[in-house]
């Protein structure tokens, strides 16, 4: 039986994870359509292609079902587990991101890398450290070393939280964006803010959450968020691919719309509940952070969330107006549109 306490720990990890691509591999995406064809002399490596958006990204190089991927670019993505490619041009490098000896060779004749791939969840400093930062540079050094001139790093809003005293992974998010500026590299940085879709798992956490007949929320649900749906974020990839004027830039990315944490789970609710508001339990969010940075020291495995996960609660995760969100925005889902998608099938 799901009860609040099992609700709200599974909400706060699958925040945490959603504020970063997950590197967990998963069934291959769809074909869509919906944008033009880009040059198919392009050769891309990917990691973290197998998560929610690099799914959906996939599916925006591969284009309409009618294409067949004709003019889909040549795309190498690295992966522990092998999966159906979803496209002829989709490879896939068989291998782990700390081991670059058995993939770095894969990136020769690449124009650009797109890394996703990251360490999210519940997880000692030291492994975000590891998998976040030191596997960005490891990635770095191979797109140097075999000529790639660009580089696209997908970093999360969490990066820029005012303050990451016990958020490892913003940390190393954040360090791993100043290797990026200082690669030589044609960069960028995109800083994508709560990512939804229907296979996402913070969706579904949420939505749980949101279904309970109280909904708890650490620090009263006064935190803004800015949630953009994965095929709008992928349209945004898809946009740096393309056009090498967005280079040597971050760029922030939410949907159209910023609304308060708390009001977000009360219009899941009406959608779940048909009308039913529901009053929301405020849970305390900063002193739980204090908290849970002491306890995680020596329990770690076995507290059910860390500091970290409480930080999306805590912090607003919205962002400023840049060039890149600035050509699609007016084309992405509110968050009424998003609901829309995500309970289709309800």
């Amino acid at each position: 039986m799901v009860t609040a306490r099992t609700s709200l720990i599974g909400a706060c990890d699958e925040i945490a994870q959603a504020l970063g691509p997950r590197a967990i591999p998963t069934i291959p995406p769809p074909r869509s359509a919906g944008r033009e064809r880009m040059a198919s002399d392009k050769k891309i490596f990917m990691t973290g292609a197998t998560g929610v958006v690099g799914r959906a990204l996939l599916a925006r190089l591969a284009g309409d079902k009618r294409s067949a991927g004709k003019n889909m670019p040549q795309v190498l993505v690295l992966s522990r587990n092998v999966s159906a490619a979803p496209e002829p041009a989709v490879k896939f490098v068989t291998a782990r991101l700390g081991e670059p000896e058995t993939w770095r060779r894969a990136l020769e004749g690449c124009t650009e890398v797109v890394h996703m791939a990251a360490q999210t969840g519940k997880a000692r400093p030291q492994q975000f450290e590891r998998v976040n930062v030191e596997g960005t540079r490891n990635v770095l050094e191979a797109a140097r070393a075999a000529g790639v001139k660009r580089f696209l790093f997908v970093s999360s809003v969490a990066a820029t939280y005012p303050e990451l005293e016990h958020y490892p992974y913003g940390r190393s998010k954040r360090d791993a964006e100043a290797l990026v500026r200082e690669s030589g590299l044609d960069w960028a940085i995109v800083r994508p803010t709560i990512v939804m879709s229907r296979r996402a798992a913070i969706w579904h956490a949420l939505a749980g959450l949101a279904s309970l007949p109280v909904t708890p929320v650490f620090g009263g649900g006064a935190a803004r968020i800015q949630p953009i749906h994965a095929d709008d974020l992928a349209e945004c990839l898809a946009s740096w691919i393309d056009d090498p004027s967005l280079d040597r830039n971050a760029y922030d990315l939410g949907g159209p719309e910023v609304i308060a944490f708390g009001e977000f789970l009360r219009k899941v609710r009406q959608r779940k509940k048909r009308g039913s508001r529901g009053p929301l339990l405020a849970l305390p969010g900063k002193s739980a952070i204090a908290v849970l940075s002491v306890l995680e020291k020596f329990a770690l495995p076995l507290l059910p969330m860390t500091a970290g996960q409480l930080y999306a609660f805590v912090y607003d995760s919205t962002v400023q107006p840049n060039a890149l969100l600035e050509r699609h925005v007016a084309r992405m889902k509110n968050v009424e549109q998003i609901l829309d998608d995500l309970l289709k099938y309800d």
